[in-house]
């Protein structure tokens, strides 16, 4: 007797935005502490607030943005790198419809913005993509300090992601030029002529790191561009870390994690936001 065997297929969800709020180029994404995902819609000059579970619009902020790609969270505002307007748009009154800007951070060294981050004591850290730079403001706009480390083994090349995490800083360089990797450094000591590296995390990332996520137990998440994948590395070990997922072609930009573990991707080339459950493999559902 021949035995039949049903295989089912598994397919992600997808849920479509309205039309007034389609994914166009999204890059930067940050969850709040409600739980709402946030996005910097490049493509539309635009940031969406969206339910994570449903798609749903909660919120449109398109006031003095300009090609947004990168998010922050700063004292209850929402801080906004604008790429092509070269400065920082920051936000509060969230809840209201299109939110409040309350100030634009400008500088003349702000080229071509690529990176943001934001340490304890307020100074503004940016990666500046064209000048291969990464420099710090003061809240008012005021340059702080200059970095350009082309006497390292590591220069800094195409800085593409900033990420501040407890005491550290992690800075990511791409371009396919033989700098590829996230380095952590010690915040304090950033700053400095020659900053010593803590951990450098170079396996598996490729070509050109634009995103970087903490989970719970402080593992290091990595998105990478041009090979459309993410890695997890357990904190502080930079080898040997494990592919969570692999969306087999570029466009890889910003990733967050939930407050479960999941795994947001964006995707600049599939105008889309893929989610992933904590331990990667095949996605649960995709916004765009």
């Amino acid at each position: 007797m021949k035995m039949r065997v049903l295989i089912l297929a598994v397919v992600a969800a997808c849920i479509s935005l309205p039309a007034n709020a389609q994914l166009n180029n999204p890059n930067g994404i940050l969850f709040d502490s409600l739980g709402n995902l946030w996005v910097a819609n490049y493509g539309a000059s635009q940031v969406l607030e969206l339910n994570p579970a449903n798609g749903t619009v909660l919120n449109t902020i398109t006031t003095g943005l300009s090609s947004p790609t990168r998010l922050l969270f700063v004292s209850g505002e929402l801080w906004v790198l604008n790429t092509v307007g070269n400065n920082i748009t920051a936000y509060n009154d969230l809840t209201l419809p299109g939110a409040h800007l309350v100030r634009t951070i400008t500088n003349s060294n702000i080229s071509k913005p690529l990176a943001m981050a934001v340490d304890a004591y307020g100074d503004i850290y940016i990666g500046d993509n064209s000048e291969n730079t990464v420099f710090a403001l003061n809240i008012g706009g005021g340059l702080v300090e200059t970095l350009a480390k082309d006497n390292s083994s590591y220069p800094f090349t195409a800085p593409g992601v900033l990420a501040i995490h407890g005491q550290d800083i992690y800075a990511g360089f791409g371009g396919g030029s033989g700098e590829n990797a996230v380095i952590s450094y010690n915040v304090g000591e950033f700053l400095t002529k020659d900053p010593q590296e803590i951990t450098l995390y170079n396996d598996n990332v490729n070509t050109g790191p634009t995103g970087v996520a903490f989970d719970n137990a402080d593992n290091v998440y990595i998105s990478e561009y041009y090979s459309g994948t993410a890695v997890r590395y357990a904190l502080g070990k930079g080898t040997k870390p494990t592919l969570v997922i692999n969306q087999g072609t570029g466009g890889c930009e910003g990733i967050a994690l939930d407050k479960s573990g999941n795994i947001y991707v964006s995707n600049s080339s599939l105008n889309n936001i893929t989610v992933y459950g904590p331990s990667g493999g095949a996605p649960i559902r995709t916004l765009n």
